[in-house]
C-alpha cells in the first residue's frame, strides 16, 4: 500500500518524510501508456508532488507542478489536492532515451536542464501563490532541492528513485528533509548528508519500508513518527465537467466543429481518456 510517514527530529527542528508510491504511479503510467523513460521521470515527480499536497492544509486548494525543460519528455506536469491526492502526464509518453552504463536512464535528458520548475498553490484567494525556480541539472533530486531551499526558503535535501520494467512499477518513492526555521546549522548539514548518500533510493525503498528507512536512517534523532497518509491517483475528469466545457464554447464554433468534424472530441491529458459527443448530445446539451 502506499504511504508517506513523516517524523519529527530533535523535538521538532525538522522534519523527514519518506513517500512509497508504487501503486499510484502503476496506476499512471497504465493510463498513460508511457514507456518505462518516461514512467521514470512521471513517477518520481508525482510521488514528490504527493508529498507536497499533503502539506497542504484545508479544502479546496488546489496544487500544480510545471518542470518544462527542454528535454525528450517535454513538459512535465503534476496536479495535486489536499491528502496527497494527485494526478499528472508528461507531453511526450515514448521519448527515445538510452541507458547509461550503470543500466539506468539519463533523468536530464527526459526532463532536460534549460528550463524551470514552476509551482503554483492555490487557497482560494485572490492571487495563488507562484513559485518558480530554474533548473540545476535536470535530474530531479537537485532541481526540487534548489526549488524548495530558494522559494520556500526551506534548504531542504530530496533523493527519489524508482525501478520500472517493461512498464511494471517496482519500486517509486522519495525522501525529502526539511529543517524548520530554529534548526542549527550542524543538525541541516547532517540530515543532508543522510539523504545524499541515498545514491538509487529506487532500491532502498524496493527493499525496505518507509518505518525502516526512517528508523535506520534517523531514529537517533529523537525521532517520533506522526500519523501516515495514504497518497492516492485521482483524475477529477468527468462527463458533468466535460459538459460544462461544451456549454462555454461560442455556439458559432461548436457548429463550426461539428459541419467539419460531426463530433466533439475532448481528451483528459491526466487520465487520457477520450470524451465524444455527437451532434444529437451536443443539441441536448445546449437546449437544456
Amino acid at each position: 500500500m502506499d504511504i508517506i510517514q513523516k517524523a519529527i527530529l530533535f523535538g521538532g527542528k525538522a522534519i523527514v518524510s519518506v513517500v512509497d508510491a508504487k501503486d499510484l504511479v502503476q496506476i499512471a503510467i497504465d493510463k498513460q501508456q508511457t514507456n518505462d523513460a518516461a514512467s521514470e521521470v512521471l513517477g518520481r515527480v508525482l510521488a514528490i508532488g504527493a508529498f507536497m499536497s499533503s502539506g497542504i492544509k484545508g479544502s479546496d486548494i488546489k496544487l500544480s507542478i510545471t518542470i518544462d525543460g527542454g528535454g525528450k519528455c517535454g513538459k512535465i506536469i503534476v496536479a495535486g489536492e489536499t491528502g496527497g491526492i494527485v494526478r499528472g502526464f508528461v507531453q511526450e509518453r515514448n521519448p527515445k532515451v538510452n541507458k547509461n552504463a550503470s543500466g539506468n536512464y539519463d533523468i536530464s535528458e527526459c526532463v532536460g536542464m534549460d528550463g524551470s520548475i514552476t509551482v503554483i498553490k492555490d487557497f482560494g484567494l485572490k492571487n495563488p501563490y507562484v513559485g518558480k525556480t530554474q533548473l540545476v541539472n535536470g535530474n530531479i533530486d537537485s532541481d526540487f532541492s534548489y526549488y524548495f531551499t530558494t522559494s520556500e526558503g526551506l534548504p531542504s535535501a530530496v533523493a527519489s528513485g524508482a525501478i520500472i520494467d517493461n512498464g511494471k512499477v517496482k519500486s517509486c518513492g522519495v525522501i525529502i528533509v526539511q529543517p524548520m526555521p530554529n534548526c542549527e546549522v550542524e543538525y541541516i548539514v547532517m540530515l543532508q548528508d543522510i539523504v545524499r548518500n541515498f545514491v538509487d533510493f529506487g532500491k532502498v525503498i524496493e527493499s525496505k519500508s518507509v518505518e525502516q528507512i526512517i528508523e535506520e536512517n534517523f531514529g537517533h534523532f529523537e525521532c517520533k513518527l506522526m500519523p501516515p497518509i495514504v497518497p492516492e491517483f485521482k483524475c477529477k475528469c468527468s462527463e458533468e465537467r466535460m459538459i460544462n466545457i461544451i456549454k462555454s464554447i461560442d455556439k458559432t464554433e461548436i457548429e463550426d466543429i461539428l459541419d467539419k468534424e460531426g463530433q466533439i472530441e475532448i481528451h483528459c491529458d491526466f487520465c487520457n481518456k477520450y470524451y465524444r459527443f455527437d451532434k444529437e448530445k451536443i443539441e441536448q446539451i445546449l437546449s437544456n
